[in-house]
């Protein structure tokens, strides 16, 4: 079952770098509005992904864990 920690904290860091990210790109000064609204976006995109990952991984290990009972 380490395994399934493993990928877990991987997607939580994961999730913490992105939300870090999206963070410094809110409050970049040195850069055009245009920009930072891309860049922002990719960065939540990204967010979302890791996001739905997380809640899937962490549903199929719930379901999982249900058939052993």
């Amino acid at each position: 079952m380490r395994i399934i920690n493993i990928i877990n904290n991987e997607l939580i860091t994961q999730q913490l770098k992105l939300e870090n990210e999206l963070e410094r790109a809110i409050n970049l000064n040195d850069i055009d509005t245009e920009d930072k609204v891309k860049l922002c976006l990719k960065t939540i995109n990204k967010l979302t992904k890791v996001h739905n990952d997380l809640r899937t991984f962490e549903s199929y290990i719930n379901k999982e864990v249900k058939k052993e009972n």
